[in-house]
């Protein structure tokens, strides 16, 4: 599924189906606008789910001269530090603005990582299946009525989006740590 196609069933979920029959091609500027804000909403369900629910971990070996390891170096845009081996043993390490520091010139890192940026034309796909295109239509829904300003609507697909994360959640191991916190 891409996410156009995501995009098109949640707009015939929001009511919106006149958006989602035109289709990628929309000439409307109207209708390119509601894609467009669905894109965004996609991008900040996927984000919001990579931090605090169901967090992406890859280990990468780096290599440095001076014991800095820029982010900009990693495959993956780093959001948590979880490790820093050398040598197959874990090493002390230093956290800075813009880099890790470490006394020596190869590591292993195993962090968390937040999900690349999808234009309408990719592929959805969540690295852990769990994350079902119900979930992540239930929070594009609820995002995109607070933007429109349906406060009724938001709640009602918020709701929906919560009771399906919880669901989901509570079948998933202990993983050592507490998801953020949700207010009413």
């Amino acid at each position: 599924m891409t996410v156009n196609e995501l995009i098109n069933e949640t707009l015939r979920l929001v009511g919106r189906a006149d958006a989602a029959d035109d289709g990628d091609g929309a000439t409307d500027k109207e209708n390119m606008r509601i894609r467009q804000a669905l894109l965004l909403c996609f991008n900040a369900v996927i984000d919001e789910l990579a931090r605090g629910y169901f967090p992406l971990i890859t280990t990468e070996n780096l290599v440095s001269e001076d014991g800095k390891y820029m982010f900009g170096d990693f495959s993956l845009t780093p959001y948590r530090i979880l490790s820093v081996k050398s040598g197959g043993k874990k090493v002390r390490w230093l956290l800075r603005p813009q880099y890790i520091e470490c006394d020596c010139g190869e590591i292993e890192v195993e962090y968390e990582y937040v999900p690349a940026r999808k234009v309408a034309t990719d592929k959805f796909e969540y690295p852990d299946p769990s994350v079902s295109v119900t979930l992540v239509e239930y929070g594009m829904a609820s995002e995109y009525s607070l933007i429109c300003g349906d406060a009724e609507g938001c709640a009602a697909w918020e709701s929906r989006y919560r009771a399906e994360l919880d669901r989901l959640l509570s079948v998933q191991p202990v993983r050592g740590r507490i998801p953020p916190r949700r207010w009413l």
